[in-house]
């Protein structure tokens, strides 16, 4: 059975049964103590959220989005199909079509996407990854992205049920559904290699690579101001409304996610939140100086916690 949750951002969310599977994981359930904005913090008492949270509210958003553009694609090509001249267009459309599947495996994107987040989210794959590279050079590079998709292979192996109800809702398919729910986090890194060029705006609703306006961003924008006593006037229930799919005008076999003009003011909010929160929160001297502290506190202490690793 789907489950009913309320959100403090975005009020009742109604997961599927698979989404709840997940969350139930160990895996999942440790980014209750993960920080949103790490240092923060103790800057602003206020800012108490978890990654837990703001997976569920992309999980949602991602949902909302994939239905509105599903929606917009049905009403354009049966337009574009009355019309002989652009009849071809509407076939050319068609292509672009989203089955329940892939709506639900972009929900599972939107859930997962932080699931490789460290300690204090961005500083430990930010500050600490830097200054364990001036100590050590071989260590090898990594971000939160990389590691997420390691983490759905590595939850799926732990926990056997959640396996289970995985292949059980994708019978046929399900190790391909597993590579395109990390492709779906990853964005554009793998969206280029896709034959299936007329579905690539499916890539940018978790992780937007083309323009950086995705369902991550409006979440964390609206909890983060939420969180830390700020304003935001960036309206993304009324942005993801007007939102359609077309195909690029630069690429134009692939598709991507655009937007009326008229929301030009309303993006502009968007990005004037995001300097916002950048200027006042997240590189506000203070925060720096904790998170730097934190890091030198990480570092020392690397060399004693130590983890067995597949190697032994």
């Amino acid at each position: 059975m789907s489950k009913i949750l309320n959100d403090a951002i975005h009020g009742t969310i109604e997961l599927d049964p698979l989404l709840i599977k997940i969350i139930d994981t160990p895996q999942f359930q440790r980014l209750r103590n993960i920080k949103q904005l790490g240092g923060c913090y103790f800057v602003y008492p206020s800012a108490s959220h978890n990654r837990f949270e703001h997976s569920i509210g992309t999980c949602f958003l991602a949902g909302q989005m994939a239905c509105q553009l599903q929606k917009r694609l049905d009403r354009d090509i049966e337009m574009l199909g009355k019309d002989k001249n652009t009849k071809k267009y509407a076939i050319k459309l068609k292509e672009a079509k989203m089955t329940e599947d892939d709506k639900l495996c972009i929900e599972i994107a939107g859930l997962c996407h932080d699931i490789g987040h460290g300690p204090y989210s961005h500083l430990f794959d930010v500050l600490f990854m830097k200054a364990m590279k001036e100590k050590d050079p071989q260590m090898k590079k990594w971000t939160h992205e990389y590691v997420s998709r390691k983490m759905i292979d590595y939850m799926m192996k732990k926990n056997t049920e959640l396996a289970t109800a995985f292949k059980d809702r994708f019978p046929k398919d399900w190790v391909k559904r597993k590579a395109f729910i990390k492709d779906l986090i990853d964005g554009e890194k793998t969206k280029r290699k896709t034959k299936d060029k007329a579905r690539s705006y499916m890539y940018e609703i978790v992780a937007n690579k083309r323009n950086a306006i995705d369902v991550d961003k409006m979440d964390y924008f609206a909890r983060d101001c939420h969180g830390l006593g700020m304003k935001s006037n960036f309206d993304h229930l009324r942005f993801i409304s007007q939102c359609r799919v077309m195909f690029s005008s630069d690429i134009p076999d692939e598709t991507t996610i655009a937007v009326r003009d008229k929301e030009e003011h309303n993006l502009y909010e968007l990005f004037h939140t995001r300097i916002g929160l950048f200027r006042r929160a997240y590189y506000h001297k203070v925060t720096k100086a904790v998170e730097l502290m934190f890091t030198d506190a990480l570092v020392k202490a690397n060399d004693h916690l130590l983890f067995k690793n597949k190697n032994g």
